[in-house]
C-alpha cells in the first residue's frame, strides 16, 4: 500500500497515545480497525472495550431477559472503569467510537482532564442507539463522522461544536482474499449473499430478488432477521443464518459470485439514507465481486461496471444479477479491478486515522500559537515574530 510524504511525517514526527473508550477488540469490528489503523501509523491506543462489560450478542431469551435486566448496572460499570483508566493513564487525546454506551457526566469528567475528547460516528442516525449519544454529542470537541450527509441541520439540532467527515474503510489484516477449500465453498457458496443486520428496507430488496429468481442460490447472514415476514423466512430456510465476523465474513465474500450491498436507512428518520457503509469497502477488499446501491458518493470511490456494479431499483439489481451470474469473466474482471483500487488508495481505515491525527495536531499548534501570543503580550513584548517563528517550526 503506497504512504504519501505528508502521512509518512506523520508517522514519524511524534508518536500519540489516544485513550480510546469504545473500542471494541474482537478480530473484525470497526473500531479494531480503526485502532489498527493507528498503530500501523506508529501511534498507541489504550482501548476500552465496552463489550467487555454490555453483552450486545444476546442469542436466547434468557441472555436477551439478562441483559434487558442487568444492561444499566453493566453500563454503569464501564464508565466507572473507564474513569477510573483515564485518571491512571497518561494519554494525548480522547477517541470515542460511537459512545452509547458513555454516559454525558463520563465525557464531562473526560473533559475535566485538560485533553481534547473526540468521537468517531460510523451509524446512519445520531439518534438510532439509544440516549447517551443525543445527550452527548454537545459536550465533544470534535465529531467526526463516516456520513456525508451529516451536516449543519445536526449541528443545529445537537449543539456539535465541531463537525468533520471522514471515510469508512476495511481492515487489512480481515478484509482480504482467502484461500477456499472444497468443503468451505459447499457450505458457504452462494450465487448471491448478503451480509448485515436486518431492515424493512433490505428485507424488501431481498424478497424482491426471491420472488423473481427463485431458481437462484441466496444465502443471508446477521442479526435481526427474526424480525423478518413469515414469507421472507419460509423462502430461505436453512440459508438465513447468524451473523458472520472476522475471517468467516471473508470467507463469505470469497465463496459468493455475487455480494450485495445493500444501504441502511434511519429507523428514527427516514430521510436519512446511506451513502456508502463498511461493506462498501470491505467487499472488494477481499477480491470479491460487489453488486451496490447505486448513490453519487459510492461512485467518487469506484467506477460503475469497471470495479463494481451499481444498481438504483429492484428490477435493475434483479437485471444486473442475471447479466453477472451468466458470466465469470465479467466478474472476475470487475473484482480484480475493485480489490486493486481498494489498495492502490488505499480504502482502509487509515484514511481516517490520518485525518483525526491531522485535526488534533492543528488544534494543538492553535492553542501553543495562541499561547505564544498571549505570553508575549504579557511581558510586553511584540509577538509577531514569536507567531511566525513558531509557523516555520510547524511548516
Amino acid at each position: 500500500m503506497k504512504m504519501s510524504v505528508e502521512t509518512s511525517s506523520i508517522c514519524h514526527s511524534r508518536s500519540y497515545t489516544i485513550l480510546a473508550p469504545g473500542f471494541a477488540k474482537w478480530f473484525g469490528s470497526d473500531a479494531r480497525a480503526l485502532a489498527q489503523a493507528f498503530r500501523r501509523l506508529g501511534h498507541t491506543v489504550l482501548d476500552v472495550d465496552e463489550e467487555d462489560y454490555v453483552s450486545w450478542r444476546p442469542q436466547g431469551l434468557g441472555s436477551k431477559v439478562t441483559r434487558r435486566l442487568f444492561s444499566g448496572i453493566w453500563t454503569s460499570d464501564y464508565n466507572r472503569a473507564l474513569s477510573r483508566r483515564a485518571t491512571a493513564s497518561s494519554y494525548d487525546f480522547v477517541l470515542s467510537f460511537k459512545g452509547n454506551s458513555l454516559h454525558p457526566q463520563t465525557v464531562r469528567q473526560l473533559l475535566a482532564a485538560g485533553k481534547p475528547v473526540y468521537n468517531f460516528y460510523p451509524d446512519v442516525s445520531f439518534q438510532d442507539h439509544g440516549p447517551n449519544i443525543p445527550l452527548s454529542l454537545q459536550l465533544y470537541d470534535c465529531v467526526f463522522t463516516t456520513k456525508s450527509y451529516h451536516g449543519e441541520p445536526e449541528i443545529k439540532q445537537f449543539k456539535i461544536k465541531e463537525l468533520k467527515h471522514v471515510r469508512h474503510g476495511f481492515d487489512p489484516e480481515v478484509h482480504r482474499p482467502v484461500s477456499l477449500t472444497s468443503k468451505l465453498i459447499e457450505h458457504y457458496g452462494a450465487d448471491v449473499s448478503f451480509v448485515g443486520c436486518w431492515s424493512p428496507e433490505k428485507e424488501g430488496r431481498l424478497l424482491y430478488l426471491l420472488r423473481a429468481c427463485p431458481e437462484i442460490l441466496v444465502k443471508v447472514y446477521g442479526m435481526g432477521w427474526d424480525y423478518s415476514s413469515k414469507e421472507f423466512q419460509q423462502r430461505m430456510g436453512s440459508k438465513l443464518r447468524t451473523g458472520v465476523f472476522g475471517d468467516e465474513l471473508s470467507i463469505v465474500y470469497c465463496a459468493s459470485k455475487i455480494n450485495l450491498g445493500l444501504l441502511s436507512v434511519s429507523s428514527s428518520n427516514p430521510a436519512l439514507r446511506d451513502q456508502t457503509t463498511a461493506r462498501t469497502f470491505q467487499i472488494p477488499a477481499t477480491g470479491s465481486f460487489m453488486l451496490h446501491e447505486d448513490t453519487p458518493e459510492v461512485r467518487t470511490y469506484f467506477a460503475d461496471g469497471e470495479e463494481v456494479l451499481l444498481f438504483d431499483s429492484n428490477e435493475e439489481m434483479v437485471n444486473k444479477v442475471r447479466t453477472a451470474l451468466q458470466s465469470t469473466g465479467l466478474r472476475e474482471a470487475i473484482s480484480k479491478r475493485g480489490y486493486e483500487r481498494c489498495l492502490h488508495e488505499p480504502y482502509d481505515y487509515s484514511c481516517a486515522a490520518q485525518e483525526i491525527l491531522r485535526y488534533f495536531r492543528c488544534q494543538t499548534a492553535d492553542a501553543n500559537e495562541a499561547l505564544t501570543i498571549g505570553s508575549a503580550r504579557a511581558l510586553g513584548e511584540d509577538p509577531t515574530n514569536l507567531v511566525t517563528s513558531a509557523q516555520r517550526k510547524s511548516n
